[in-house]
């Protein structure tokens, strides 16, 4: 590893960005060369007394200018440059942050969030509700780690929406799905411990595998998930901790899974006594489901999902289902992490719940859904045919000589933001060209269909230089 600590003295703005101006400027005068190792986030951390997350944030700030780049279990190195002599380099793709994004910028197609539908009026009504009641105090006081017991089990009512059997015992209240997420790693996993996951998986697993270094491996998929041999082989291969995967609308290629692929992978985990982290929180979405994988995992099914993509985002609210006999060592990570969701929002979350008004969300964002597709398929025709038209999230894939990350880049000089494959996979090769486009995200369908209408055209016109195949 690189003995290399910036200095923030003299610089500006937000930390994250000083940390990633200094990156630049060392790779500018020869501090850091091409193929350096830089830090962990850890020592960087502990060296300028950050934050993990500042120093997580500076080098996705860093990988956005295309100065270093990752690989999951090795770290995080300077890149070389893309020159003339190395046409083989790929320029890795990266959103800008967020903030930087809003209804008068580009049209932004890449985050993955349906839109508010009347939340804003009940959350305004349940505040007030909540002012006028007698539990205000619970609001403001520490509670146990995995959640107050009322909000655990409107947790698990919740969960039997999409056919899940669960005690209150067994939930824990998380700060949205990828707390949820990160709880679940931090509860199962060690440094060096392998996850497996399809070979496209949700960038936020990449993340968190970067950060906690645990190695993941793609287990081979068809059209509806993972393929029982590719897992088998893959538990011989790597004696895996877990399988992360999304089973129902699965992102980015919004493929869902039979009941009889569930229950062989469950019958293989079983057997290798290997933990399933199944991310479920497109699960409401569709009207017609099989049960969820950890149905059939009694004793080793993590089951996750969120308020995120079925009440409103901004609750950041989330739960997990585990086994009784581990749920502590959730509680061990909440109170590592966060020590506890905020009760507020799992009062808020609770009381739309329990009134229906959640179920009524849920109707309004599959009538929303089904007006976004018609949309689609008018403007993209035969190159959506095989998504899930439950699914706020399309998976467009490209001529094979095309490169999708070029392709997105193209549509951003044209004014709309994608998310190539390359974003989505994991191991050394190469995916498929594709790209995902997000439908939920802007709250006009007059800028989302301008934006397919780009799309459309960018398809229609075939790639620029930049995008064939070198």
């Amino acid at each position: 590893m690189t003995i290399w600590t910036p200095s923030l003295e003299g610089r500006s703005g937000p930390t994250y960005r000083a940390i990633a101006d200094a990156v630049a400027d060392a790779i500018a005068d020869g501090s850091l060369k091409p193929g350096d190792r830089l830090p962990t986030h850890r020592d960087l951390a502990w060296a300028l007394g950050v934050t993990v997350a500042t120093v997580t944030r500076a080098y996705q700030e860093a990988r956005r200018r295309d100065l270093i780049d990752g690989e999951v279990g090795r770290g995080t190195f300077v890149r070389p440059p893309d020159t003339d002599e190395n046409p083989s380099a790929v320029r890795r793709f990266h959103l800008p942050p967020l903030e930087e994004f809003s209804e008068s910028g580009p049209i932004n197609l890449s985050l993955n969030f349906p839109p508010l539908l009347g939340q804003e009026q009940a959350f305004a009504e349940t505040l007030a509700e909540i002012s006028r009641s007698n539990g205000l105090g619970q609001m403001l006081t520490y509670q146990h780690s995995l959640g107050v017991p009322e909000h655990r089990a409107a947790g698990a009512r919740w969960l039997k929406r999409v056919g899940l059997t669960a005690r209150p015992e067994q939930i824990a209240v998380t700060c949205g799905g990828q707390h949820a997420m990160e709880t679940s790693i931090s509860a199962l996993c060690r440094p060096g411990d392998t996850v497996l996951t399809e070979p496209l998986t949700y960038p936020g697993m990449k993340a968190l595998a970067g950060q906690w270094d645990i190695k993941l491996a793609p287990v081979a998929c068809d059209g509806e998930g993972i393929l029982p041999d590719a897992l088998e082989d893959a538990i011989r291969q790597h004696a895996p901790r877990a399988l992360y995967t999304m089973p129902t609308l699965q992102n980015p290629t919004s493929a869902t899974m039979s009941e009889g692929r569930r229950r062989a992978l469950a019958a293989i985990a079983e057997r290798a006594e290997m933990f399933v982290i199944e991310d479920d929180v497109y699960g409401l979405m569709p009207q017609d489901r099989p049960p969820p994988l950890v149905s059939w995992l009694p004793r080793h099914g993590i089951y996750l999902t969120s308020s995120s993509k079925s009440m409103a985002p901004g609750l950041r609210l989330g739960w997990v289902c585990a086994p009784l006999a581990i749920i502590d060592r959730f509680q061990v990570a909440l109170r590592a992490s966060c020590w506890m969701a905020p009760p507020l929002m799992g009062e808020v979350a609770r009381r739309w719940i329990d009134s229906g008004f959640a179920d009524e969300i849920v109707g309004k964002l599959q009538q929303d859904v089904r007006v976004r597709w018609k949309m689609v398929e008018e403007t993209l025709g035969d190159h959506v045919a095989d998504n899930d038209r439950s699914s706020y999230h399309l998976w467009i894939r490209l001529p094979e000589h095309w490169r999708a990350d070029a392709f997105a880049d193209q549509l951003q000089r044209m004014g709309v933001i994608v998310m190539p494959a390359e974003t989505f996979a994991v191991g050394k090769q190469r995916p498929t060209p594709a790209i995902r486009v997000c439908v939920g995200a802007m709250t006009t369908l007059r800028r989302t269909e301008e934006g397919l209408r780009i799309i459309a055209r960018a398809l229609r016109e075939g790639p620029d230089h930049l995008i064939a195949a070198m």
